[in-house]
């Protein structure tokens, strides 16, 4: 995550502020975005792997698409649109929004633009607009139909195949999720039938996941898409040039990964498999949401009563955690969660709830707890919501039991100076009931 420090009088900073300065500036609930980690975040993966292929001596490039999925905040894609080498697209709609962005910063144009997802006729329609403007936009087919689809419209369009593989992750839900790529058979005929048509084959795309990595998974998705597809489509195709992972990224869930050793291992992995079967060493392509995203958002707020009626006290705070943590609650993926000052005093056994009447409005640990200062002023941090938060909750909409929506600052370096923008107050009741 972003470099999180605890000072001597038990603050926290985070990313060089101070967490408790803001709340104070601020009020609660607030909501904070650090444009500068998202931009860390991009530049260190680009590096490591720019640095792995240096010294392995590769010839293939390291593609890094923003998957614009995980965070729609203008500013959010926009930093690491202008970081990295492109977006990826997962709707109609998000590409609609990522060409404004191509057009807002067009001596950026050139950068890559991936099309995933279910396409109904409007998404491939602009598909192949777009297509007739720019380079480097590749849809990535996921079903027969779409193929039979693109076929009718005669024009030389970059595209590649996502495949469908049984799925090697931990997380159960993922599991039973992936409904998505081509089977053996879809894949087998479309290498056989792409050559009558004007469509361009450019890329082999799979999905590995970047949350609850394991390594000996990684590897086993990845060595088998490469050698059952990437180099049969290769062996094909001269224009195959692209294997893209998907997200695969692990997350920075702590500050000890060390993504250079993941980088070379990566790129050997490939130099290897390509040197094996004799074929030529691909781009690699990496779609990136919640690596990115995640750690950049961080929201505060105020423990406003301790109530006594359970085992371990209530430490009631001014905001709903449900409008919060919705990759916590809706899919079971870690936030950090703790007290951003009086680190250095006692601390206690309570639990966290929120400010609503609903029964599920609460936080603790496995154990049953969390602890938190013992002390009678106390803010709270939920270090890591920048993925999702916005578009499974909704922004500026009716949120849970009628709560405003935070109050959301944005803070960025620019030209060396660290700059603190509002972007939305804190919610009105009137605003609301225009709403509803």
């Amino acid at each position: 995550m972003g470099k999180l420090e605890l000072t001597q009088n038990g603050a926290i900073y985070y990313n060089g502020t101070s967490l408790l300065d803001l709340a104070l500036e601020y009020k609660t609930p607030l909501k904070i975005t650090f444009l500068d980690v998202i931009k860390y975040r991009v530049d260190t993966l680009k590096n490591c792997f720019d640095k792995a292929i240096g010294e392995l001596g590769y010839s293939g490039k390291f593609i890094y698409l923003n998957a614009n999925k995980a965070n729609y905040g203008l500013k959010e894609v926009e930093t690491a649109f202008i970081s990295g080498d492109g977006l990826e697209t997962s709707s109609y709609y998000d590409l609609l929004f990522s060409i404004k962005l191509f057009e807002k910063n067009k001596d950026l144009f050139d950068k890559y633009l991936v099309l995933n997802g279910y396409k109904q006729d409007d998404y491939l329609d602009e598909f192949v607009r777009i297509s007739g403007l720019k380079d480097n936009v590749i849809d990535i087919i996921d079903s027969l139909d779409e193929y039979e689809r693109l076929k009718k419209y005669q024009k030389e369009l970059n595209v590649g195949l996502r495949i469908h593989i049984p799925s090697l992750y931990s997380h159960e839900n993922e599991a039973q999720n992936d409904r998505f790529g081509l089977t053996d058979k879809e894949f087998d005929y479309i290498l056989s039938d792409i050559k009558n048509t004007k469509l361009i084959l450019s890329t082999i795309h799979f999905h590995q996941r970047g949350f609850d990595y394991e390594q000996d998974k990684f590897e086993k998705n990845f060595v088998k898409v490469f050698e059952n597809y990437y180099v049969k489509a290769s062996k094909l195709y001269n224009s195959v040039v692209n294997f893209d992972m998907g997200g695969g990224t692990p997350l920075p869930l702590s500050d000890d990964f060390d993504y250079l050793e993941w980088a070379k291992y990566v790129i050997g992995l490939l130099q290897k498999e390509a040197k094996k079967f004799n074929v030529k060493e691909p781009n690699l392509l990496s779609e990136n949401g919640k690596y990115s995203q995640k750690d950049s958002t961080v929201n505060i707020y105020k423990v406003i009563a301790k109530k006594e009626t359970d085992s371990y006290p209530w430490y009631v705070l001014d905001g709903s955690l449900l409008i919060a943590l919705p990759e916590m609650y809706a899919l079971g993926e870690p936030i950090k969660i703790e007290a951003i000052n009086d680190l250095d005093k006692n601390k206690k056994k309570v639990r966290l709830a929120g400010v609503t009447c609903d029964c599920d409005d609460v936080y603790f640990n496995k154990e049953g707890y969390i602890l938190m200062p013992d002390t009678d002023e106390v803010y709270i941090g939920l270090i890591g919501t920048g993925s999702y938060q916005n578009s499974m909750n909704g922004k500026r909409g009716v949120h849970h039991c009628m709560l405003p929506e935070e109050k959301d600052v944005v803070i960025e370096t620019v030209n060396g100076k660290v700059e603190k923008t509002v972007r939305n107050k804190l919610q009105t009741i009137d605003e609301i009931m225009k709403l509803v």
